[in-house]
């Protein structure tokens, strides 16, 4: 384990420090982070939150045996149907994926079978990315099988470091997911950091990493295999972190670079996302994007995405210059080398660098999330407001077997994302979003709850993290 020079808990902002048995504790709260197989797990309660992984390879797991037996219906009903070659490579597809799903997630599991905690109705939602390990297939396919495009992006960032960045002590990828442009560019500097929600993406990238080839079939390309061999030599100044990139470890002014990897389009909340990367950043630090047009809450949705003309006023108000800054077409996981028929995308990209303006007022504190941890007065007093441009919708689907059985999915959609959502979360999200009225402070909402769901104080604050600095659809005031 490395000697910690940048890390800092992400509750009360104070310096961690490694154990013995593998973890990361903060003296001054007394919280302490979790070590898997090397990659530390900073999140709010992380030991309990956690189990919000294994809810999703479960999840998974139900998706993948449907599908199956969808198929074995049909070829039963149909058995010298034209599909059947492709039924039964999907099939074979199915079996496989469902193994290696496996793999990344038995280090969690064993954790928790080591530490066994209650069930937690907020730990699904603790680590949600609306993309699983099996989702980020395709990905690793496109970052470590020699795509094209891939290679052309990761050859640009090197060209952008060795133009740009004097400094290339440490370097942080944010939305590090498959790694590979995390490994692309951990060369230039004397240490990386890889940084992703999903644990058990970043568990797999660190194997194939380290030297174990991954073979999958890619249900994009018809269900075949393929086989991503390890890099020739292993990066060995990696580190991988799991976290919310609205609420990063790293100490204030700690980082030369930092990385982002379509992220802007997907981020609850791009402007606290580019305040969290200036927090982190040295004076005149760099700031590399590479993602699709976003837009702010606040931005009139009738206009879409912001253009590239757009941008810069924007950035110099968050406390950035603009060194360089373009559009670019990106072939959107291209497949076309694992199956010729397979569909592809192209995209339009923002490319930029921006240099941290140093003379903009830092803000070190520019959220204060230990109020939501720890005991204190003020803010039950503070007035919870939906965020304006990010209205959450609740929406039941149905649908009919034909046998009178009916099936129901329950999905919240905001700002163009769309997540399926387990019943009784949508309740409690439900009753709190009703309670939100621009009048009523936090206590007078949680005593609304309380005898619907029980949750007690520190959950139900716990909640308000959630939606606040997570998925940035509540703001407060005072």
């Amino acid at each position: 384990m490395d000697n910690l020079p940048l890390y800092q808990c992400i509750v009360c902002a104070n310096e961690l420090t490694a154990t013995p048995v593998g973890q990361w504790a903060c003296p001054h709260c007394g919280r302490y982070y979790p070590s898997i197989e090397g990659i530390g797990v900073f999140i709010p309660g992380a030991a309990v939150s956690i189990q919000g992984y294994v809810q999703e390879m479960a999840e998974v797991q139900a998706g993948l045996a449907q599908m199956a037996d969808n198929l074995r219906a049909f070829q039963a009903q149909f058995p010298d149907s034209e599909f059947s070659e492709r039924i039964g490579a999907a099939l074979k597809g199915i079996g496989k994926n469902t193994g290696v799903l496996e793999r990344p997630y038995q280090p969690i599991i064993e954790f928790l079978q080591d530490h066994p905690v209650q069930a937690d109705l907020l730990a699904w939602s603790m680590i949600k990315t609306g993309t699983t390990f099996h989702d980020m297939l395709p990905y690793f396919y496109q970052d470590w099988s020699g795509t094209p495009d891939f290679e052309k992006v990761a050859a640009q960032l090197g060209k952008t470091v060795h133009e740009h960045c004097d400094d290339r002590q440490a370097v942080a990828v944010l939305g590090a997911g498959a790694c590979g442009l995390l490994h692309s560019v951990a060369k230039h500097f004397v240490v990386a950091y890889g940084v992703d929600l999903s644990l058990p993406t970043l568990l797999a990238a660190k194997t194939l990493m380290a030297g174990e080839a991954l073979e999958f079939h890619l249900p994009e390309a018809n269900w075949r295999q393929v086989t991503l061999t390890p890099p020739e030599q292993e990066a060995g100044n990696i580190h991988f972190l799991t976290a919310n990139v609205n609420n990063l470890p790293f100490k204030d002014a700690s980082l030369s670079v930092v990385v982002t990897q379509y992220m802007l389009d997907i981020v609850s909340n791009p402007l606290g996302l580019a305040k969290e990367i200036r927090r982190i950043l040295k004076p005149g630090g760099r700031w590399i994007n590479f993602s699709k047009p976003f837009r702010v809450a606040t931005d009139p949705p009738e206009l879409g995405m912001r253009n590239l003309a757009e941008l810069p006023p924007l950035f110099n108000t968050l406390g950035f210059d603009v060194i360089e800054l373009e559009n670019q077409r990106f072939t959107y996981l291209n497949m076309e080398k694992a199956y010729p028929e397979a569909d592809s995308i192209n995209q339009l990209v923002h490319y930029f660098v921006l240099r941290k303006n140093n003379p903009h007022p830092d803000g070190a504190n520019l959220k204060d999330v230990s109020r939501f941890f720890e005991p204190n007065d003020a803010v039950w007093q503070e007035i919870p407001r939906l965020v304006q441009g990010r209205a959450l919708t609740f929406t039941t689907g149905k649908s009919f077997d034909g046998k009178g059985g009916v099936n129901e999915c329950l999905q919240v959609s905001v700002m163009g994302h769309i997540f399926s959502i387990p019943a009784d979360f949508s309740r409690l999200l439900e009753t709190v979003f009703a309670a939100v009225d621009g009048q009523r402070d936090l206590r007078e909402i949680f005593q609304i709850q309380r005898p619907i769901f029980g949750l007690d104080e520190q959950p139900f604050l716990k909640l308000m993290y959630i939606l606040n600095v997570l998925h940035y659809l509540l703001e407060f005031h005072r």
